[in-house]
């Protein structure tokens, strides 16, 4: 049996395109769907000791493993929504979590929980948790963004004595590792509030 060739090297790149449409179409390997909101610590206070306790809302905890947090959007390149960006955590969880990984490092004990404690004790209340993600994902590229903002009540033996608030943003454009660009900018956003932040509470609570 003949096969002609001039037919096969039709239907070959045919056949591409057709596998790269559908690739790009089921969003495979176009974007991340779900963020890595594990945490590296960057600030550089060393000199700390003693309980801290890091406060956030009960209603932020996630009580499930089924429960997944929309932290973000994905747009196309023009700019209409086509996904949504997940997370296992609320916002709030992970600010709490950066925030403890912090003190710890910087030699405080650091101590989680949902409501103010006793009189005598240190402690932040994270009052305002915000996490902004976005990506977009064009056929070139992918550009993503975070903005994080946290408002924080510094308790000092019982007494409110400072309220704070940081914002801060990151972003970045990628050909390669999809996957992780968007945890990328987070990671970065989260790094600048600590920067800033850490040093600050550090220095309320030794005063």
């Amino acid at each position: 049996m003949k096969i002609s060739t001039g037919k096969f090297n039709l239907i070959r790149p045919a056949m591409l395109l057709a596998i790269t449409c559908m690739l790009f179409t089921s969003g495979c390997a176009r974007y991340a769907r779900n963020v890595n909101t594990l945490y590296e610590p960057a600030a550089t206070i060393r000199s700390g000791s003693g309980d801290i306790y890091i406060v956030i809302p009960e209603s932020q905890q996630t009580r499930s493993p089924d429960i997944k947090w929309v932290l973000g959007d994905v747009r196309n390149d023009d700019n209409k929504k086509i996904d949504e960006i997940l997370s296992p955590r609320s916002a709030a969880e992970i600010l709490q979590a950066a925030f403890g990984l912090e003190f710890k490092r910087a030699g405080y004990t650091n101590l989680p929980v949902t409501k103010r404690t006793g009189s005598e004790q240190n402690l932040i209340d994270l009052t305002k948790t915000v996490i902004e993600l976005e990506q977009i994902s064009d056929l070139a590229d992918i550009k993503a963004k975070c903005r994080v903002t946290v408002g924080i009540d510094v308790i000092r033996k019982g007494q409110l004595i400072k309220r704070l608030e940081y914002t801060t943003a990151s972003s970045k454009t990628d050909i390669k590792d999809r996957d992780m660009l968007v945890s990328a900018v987070l990671q970065d956003a989260l790094q600048s509030i600590m920067i800033k932040a850490i040093p600050d509470l550090h220095a309320l609570f030794n005063r």
